[in-house]
């Protein structure tokens, strides 16, 4: 399935939401919606992104993230989400650099 215009605009405004500083942290609910709905955008742009030249970081990234999850720390799920977003964010500028 390939992304819409759509998808990649709401993929950017969870990055935003996300790569906010500390003191802008949505409360804990927030960011547990926030994580699961990168994972659900991620895996969306991650289709279109595997056979990008440059995808081999960024996929290594979303595959440790997948497979790991958060940790149990107290910000776990918070530096989850952002680890998250930050390759989110690197999908998307490869997928509109191949747009060029």
């Amino acid at each position: 399935m390939t992304s819409t215009r759509s998808d990649r605009e709401t993929s950017a405004d969870l990055v935003r939401r996300a790569l906010v500083p500390y003191n802008r942290k949505p409360d804990d609910v927030d960011v547990e919606v926030l994580a699961e709905r990168l994972l659900e955008y991620g895996s969306l742009l991650l289709a279109e992104v595997v056979d990008l030249e440059e995808s081999a970081a960024p996929l290594a990234d979303w595959h440790t993230l997948t497979s790991e999850g958060p940790n149990g720390g107290p910000l776990g799920q918070w530096n989850y989400a952002r680890g998250l977003a930050r390759t989110v964010r690197r999908m998307l500028a490869l997928l509109n650099q191949a747009a060029r």
